[in-house]
């Protein structure tokens, strides 16, 4: 842990690692609150599906804009305005819900309050691989990734707790508070360049860049295809796992196996940062996601056994905390230094796409050929990812130039190997 609280000694790296840690407990409540609330409120399932869809939908078509904002303007300009926004929103919901709305209504509140979902993710990680470089940005990426699982497992417990106290309406406006708790801290932290905003080249506008900035980086384009697939891998697993404990005769279940998802994510994440590896982060990535093809078979074949199942699902999160841990700094990489948040937000977009693909694609196949299929269609979700991965000239040629450079620094810095060894391990292609 002593490399992790180090890290938290640089000028605003505690502040922005609490401010997302607070915002990444909204995406874990936010969707299975307004669930327990609509059905508090009467509302059919149809119409459950309509309003979490809207938000969803909302998120991902504002997620690239809102992460371009906070490049040009400033982080705290964009997420305090949105987390203000973003919690009016859940109110209004929760309000719609008391009063009986017309589904139009709701989803069209749904909708509204997910265009203002601040980019706490996409911020967070500009922020760091701006102020880290080599092993620090990896372990920097590393915190935020433990941020994420913290908050898909504390906030369904959360929301659920604070549903059947004191109804579920309270734990739609509770997930809207997260954000809002979040983007105060945020903003409250000192100010520093990599949070700033943007400064523009002698006499360019700091708008320039066109309306897709970021995405001018081909790289980065590969990247946003490569977890698509990844993230309908995630749809297709809540389908697999919801179906699975049902025909099991514990539907429950299903909610016990995403938290073991998570919490083993979270251990891998760190335990992965805790050592140094060889290669670069491309060869990395594509290995581990090879192996998560595998795990997707693991999981169809443990489908009649709910013990088994849970082993699997372990082995499943224990691949997915590496995986995000390289994708994330390989996002980094092949982003332009000034769009950082915004081709973070273009990738959170493209999670959200995928994921609700997945549930889509998944819901129609577990009703004509079953679980099993169904996870065994997520492998094939994944093997677009490596093919994207094993393909993609500009992600070859990006990952050899970053593990080049950030060789040479730290070797240069260290002074302990010498040149001609330097020389060698540079041509290789393979880093720490």
């Amino acid at each position: 842990m002593r490399p992790y609280l180090e890290l938290l000694r640089r000028p605003g790296a505690i502040s922005i690692t609490v401010a997302h840690g607070l915002g990444r407990f909204t995406p874990g409540m936010i969707l299975l609150a307004l669930i327990l609330a609509l059905r508090e409120g009467g509302y059919a399932y149809a119409v459950v599906g309509l309003v979490t869809g809207a938000h969803q939908l909302g998120v991902a078509i504002s997620s690239p804009i809102q992460g371009r904002l906070a490049d040009v303007l400033g982080h705290r300009r964009v997420l305090l305005p949105d987390g203000v926004i973003y919690f009016a929103g859940t109110a209004t919901l929760a309000l719609g819900v008391q009063r009986s709305w017309a589904v139009t209504g709701l989803v069209l509140a749904a909708f509204g309050t997910g265009l203002f979902s601040p980019p706490m993710t996409a911020c967070a990680r500009a922020a760091f691989g701006a102020m880290f470089t080599g092993r620090e940005r990896e372990q920097a990426f590393i915190v935020t990734a433990s941020n994420i699982e913290i908050g898909f497992l504390l906030g369904p417990l959360m929301a659920v707790a604070i549903a059947t106290t004191l109804g579920g309406r309270f734990a739609v406006i509770a997930a809207g508070a997260g954000v809002l708790l979040g983007a105060i801290v945020y903003a409250a932290g000192p100010r520093i360049e990599a949070t700033s905003a943007r400064v523009p080249a002698e006499g360019a506008s700091r708008w320039s860049g066109g309306a897709f900035g970021a995405l001018r980086s081909r790289g980065l384009r590969a990247m946003v295809v490569v977890y698509l697939g990844i993230a309908m891998t995630f749809g297709l697993f809540d389908i697999f796992a919801a179906s699975v404990s049902e025909a099991a005769g514990r539907p429950g279940f299903a909610g016990t196996l995403i938290s073991l998802i998570a919490a083993a994510s979270l251990v891998s994440g760190l335990l992965y940062g805790a050592r140094v590896w060889l290669g670069t982060l491309r060869a990395r990535m594509l290995r581990i996601v090879l192996l998560f093809i595998g795990v997707q078979v693991l999981l169809a074949a443990s489908a009649g056994d709910l013990r088994m199942l849970a082993g699997a699902v372990l082995v499943a999160g224990a691949v997915v905390g590496p995986m995000n841990v390289c994708g994330f700094q390989l996002i980094d990489d092949v982003s332009p230094p000034r769009e950082r948040a915004e081709a973070q937000s273009w990738t959170q977009a493209s999670i959200y796409l995928g994921s609700a693909m997945g549930g889509a694609i998944g819901g129609l196949i577990v009703d004509v050929a079953g679980p099993r299929v169904v996870a065994l269609v997520a492998a094939l979700a994944a093997l677009m990812s490596v093919s994207i991965l094993w393909g993609s000239p500009s992600l070859r040629a990006g990952a050899q130039h970053s593990a080049a450079v950030a060789l040479v620094t730290q070797e240069a810095g260290s002074g302990a190997i010498r040149p001609w060894r330097r020389r060698a391990r540079v041509r290789s292609g393979r880093a720490v």
